[in-house]
C-alpha cells in the first residue's frame, strides 16, 4: 500500500519590502478588471468620487496631515523581517502627499481615500480604491505594486483568506516582488489552495514554485504527494527528483519519499 506524503506547511503572509522580480508568473488566474472610479483633479475643489454604483460623495483628501497606517506585514510568522509600512502617503489641506516620487498625485489621493474608508470602517469601500489602483494598467508597475500592498494589508486585517489571495496574486502580477519574496507569495498561495481543498491550484502552484527554484526539494515532494493522492503516475518521477535534490544537498531522505519512489 502506497505511503501517503506529509505535506510541508507554509506561510500565510506576505512582505512588502525589496523590489523586482524573476519571471515565469502563472498564468493560472487572470486579473480582474479595476473597479471603477471617477475623480477630479486632485489640485481642483470640490472633489468627488464615484465607486461603481455607489452614491457620489466628496472625497476625503483634505483632512489634516495623518500619515497612513496601512502597512504590509511580514511574510512568514517569526519571520524577523521588518514590516514595510507606507506611511509615506499623507492627506493634508493643501492636497495630497507622498514620499515616494514614484506615486502620481492621482494615485497618492485615491490610496488616501482608500485610507480613510478604511479607517471608518467602510472596507468593502477602501478595498475598491485599492483594487483600482491594483488593476489599472495605465498606473506604473510601482503604483499596482503600492495598491496591492494595501490590499494584501487590508486581507491580513480583516483575515480575510479569499482577500489574502487576491493580494497575492495581484502583488505576484505587477513584477516589482524581489525573487525570494515572490518564492515565498507563491508558496504561501500554496497553503491557500490547499486550505480550501483545491488540489488543482495547489498543483499548479507548486509547478509554478519549483520552475522558479529546481532545487526546493519539499516543494517537489509536495507536489509529488498531492499527484499520487490524485492518482497521477507523474508522483514517482516528481518524488525522485526530490530526491535526488535531497541527496546533492548532502540531507537525508525521508522514508516516506523512498517508498513512494518505490510505489510502495
Amino acid at each position: 500500500m502506497k505511503t501517503a506524503l506529509a505535506l510541508a506547511a507554509f506561510a500565510l503572509a506576505l512582505p512588502a519590502g525589496a523590489i523586482a522580480q524573476d519571471a515565469g508568473e502563472t498564468e493560472e488566474e487572470g486579473t480582474p478588471p479595476p473597479p471603477i472610479i471617477v475623480i477630479a483633479d486632485p489640485d481642483e475643489k470640490p472633489r468627488r468620487v464615484a465607486l461603481g454604483s455607489r452614491v457620489p460623495r466628496t472625497a476625503h483628501f483634505a483632512n489634516s496631515g495623518i500619515a497612513s497606517n496601512v502597512g504590509t506585514p511580514g511574510l512568514t510568522p517569526q519571520s524577523g523581517m521588518t514590516p514595510h509600512t507606507h506611511k509615506f502617503i499623507m492627506r493634508k489641506r493643501k492636497g495630497c502627499e507622498s514620499e515616494d516620487p514614484l506615486l502620481s498625485k492621482t494615485v497618492v489621493c485615491i490610496l488616501a481615500s482608500g485610507d480613510d474608508l478604511a479607517a471608518e470602517g467602510d472596507l468593502a469601500g477602501a478595498i475598491d480604491h485599492y483594487r483600482h489602483v491594483a488593476y489599472t494598467e495605465s498606473y506604473s508597475a510601482r503604483e499596482r505594486h503600492v495598491g496591492s500592498e494595501k490590499l494584501f494589508a487590508l486581507a491580513q486585517h480583516a483575515d480575510d483568506a479569499g482577500l489574502r489571495e487576491e493580494g497575492l496574486l495581484a502583488l505576484l502580477s505587477t513584477g516589482e516582488l524581489a525573487p525570494a519574496r515572490a518564492q515565498e507569495a507563491r508558496r504561501s498561495l500554496v497553503a491557500l489552495a490547499l486550505a480550501k481543498g483545491d488540489d488543482r491550484s495547489a498543483m499548479k502552484r507548486l509547478e509554478e514554485v519549483v520552475l522558479n527554484d529546481a532545487e526546493d526539494a519539499r516543494s517537489l515532494a509536495n507536489l509529488a504527494a498531492i499527484q499520487e493522492r490524485n492518482g497521477m503516475a507523474a508522483a514517482r518521477e516528481t518524488i525522485r527528483r526530490a530526491i535526488a535534490v535531497q541527496e546533492a544537498k548532502g540531507y537525508s531522505v525521508p522514508r516516506s519519499w523512498r517508498q513512494l519512489a518505490a510505489g510502495e
